[in-house]
């Protein structure tokens, strides 16, 4: 369904729920409307914010509902320079598109108990807080390890803290991208990114978004007349 025919069927809609008493909508505000309620669909699809307490891939229609979005990319780590927060770690630039992360592994190389080998391999990589760097850095049973890489997250990217025995490669991700925006006035014969089977109910979440609205802007002028007829 293109983002016109989006605009069409939530016209229809709101008709329907509204008997045409509602204000007129301009097309930026559905454009609005329809992209919170896509945002709203992917985040409770996706995790187990739902009635069903089901992850996206716990389902096939759950899988259907979102494998446009998932995309996986290889990121190669920038030089270790003086903004990173220990010798040992290094940067990694995120897709412009990423949105939310499904699975990382770390590629690092590694030398093999003193024999003068190596091996390279994917390692567990994972998500700390800055607040918990100093205490989980100086824990043996918690800082990185040849098997295990940190990773903070930064405001362009990623930052993994590998052990001063190992070399990262590669950092391979896993995501959610964000979905292609939907604007009537620049692409309006372009087609929502999700599943057709889903169309519709992105559709009726905007339009109980709208009807929201215009119930709470509604609601002032109502408690305001009601008050007057007191006075």
């Amino acid at each position: 369904m293109t983002v016109d025919q989006m605009h069409i069927s939530f016209k229809q809609g709101l008709d329907k729920f509204d008997s045409k008493n509602y204000p007129n909508i301009e097309p930026e505000e559905v454009d609005l409307l329809l992209n919170q309620a896509q945002g709203a669909f992917i985040k409770q699809r996706y995790g187990y914010n739902n009635s069903k307490k089901e992850s996206f891939e716990e389902t096939q229609k759950r899988i259907e509902d979102l494998k446009a979005l998932v995309k996986t990319q290889v990121l190669l780590p920038l030089p270790n320079n003086i903004y990173n927060i220990n010798q040992y770690a290094v940067f990694v630039e995120l897709p412009s598109d990423h949105w939310i992360t499904i699975q990382e592994l770390t590629n690092v190389t590694y030398s093999c108990n003193g024999s003068g080998s190596t091996v390279t391999e994917d390692v567990y990589t994972l998500l700390i807080q800055h607040n918990d760097y100093s205490k989980l850095i100086s824990n043996p049973f918690a800082k990185p390890t040849n098997t295990k890489v940190l990773r903070l997250s930064t405001e362009n990217g990623s930052e993994l803290l590998h052990s001063q025995y190992s070399v990262i490669n590669n950092y391979r991700l896993r995501y959610i991208k964000k979905p292609v925006r939907m604007d009537s006035l620049s692409t309006p014969n372009v087609d929502c990114e999700l599943s057709d089977m889903v169309h519709q109910e992105i559709i009726n979440t905007a339009i109980s978004i709208a009807l929201e609205n215009i119930e709470a802007k509604r609601l002032p002028t109502f408690i305001q007349v009601t008050e007057n007829r007191q006075e």
